[in-house]
């Protein structure tokens, strides 16, 4: 089972790759078909994410990757207040502060779910850049940073925090939203 899901799994990276992008999705759903388990479709999940991003179908790639969160227990909200936002962002350049960056740096996000959350928060954010309001997207790049600040770093954390910066900045103890 695990080396059929593997090599499936591989083969549908590899026709992304060569950007025949309708067998990658072809061979991922019947990936998504024949796992036993929500944990061993998450790779799937991610990969088809990218590839509806690539295609430029990011209503398809939210919706997604909101099914996925949703089903790790996150919610994903319809509608954000821009000034819910600036108080999320101003809690996470707080938080940010408050992390001693030797420790930080040095705790590495051990828990698998945690990993998979960030890697979907930060690919949501990209489509909800193009298919949702602005609000969103700060939202879920907060989130991505909380989720990093709070659990330790990953691959992911670069990117979130690079996202972060990009929508954030804190400008004489004021929070903009850009």
């Amino acid at each position: 089972y695990d080396l059929s899901l593997r090599l499936s799994f591989l083969m549908a990276g590899a026709a992304k790759s060569c950007c025949q992008y309708v067998e990658a999705v072809q061979i991922l759903r019947r990936i998504s078909e024949r796992c036993r388990c929500f944990e061993d479709k998450l790779p799937s999940y991610y990969l088809l994410s990218q590839i509806f991003l690539t295609q430029g179908r990011v209503v398809d790639a939210y919706d997604t990757c909101s099914f996925v969160l949703l089903q790790l227990g996150e919610t994903i909200p319809d509608l954000v207040a821009f000034d819910d936002v600036k108080t999320m962002a101003k809690d996470t350049l707080t938080m940010y502060e408050e992390v001693d960056d030797d420790d930080w740096l040095e705790r590495k996000m051990e828990d698998e779910t945690f990993h998979t959350k960030l890697q979907f928060y930060t690919s949501i954010a990209y489509s909800s850049f193009f298919c949702k309001s602005y609000s969103l997207l700060v939202y879920f790049t907060c989130k991505a940073v909380q989720l990093s600040l709070q659990k330790g770093i990953c691959e992911h954390t670069p990117l979130s925090l690079l996202q972060f910066t990009g929508v954030v900045a804190n400008n004489d103890n004021a929070v903009l939203c850009y």
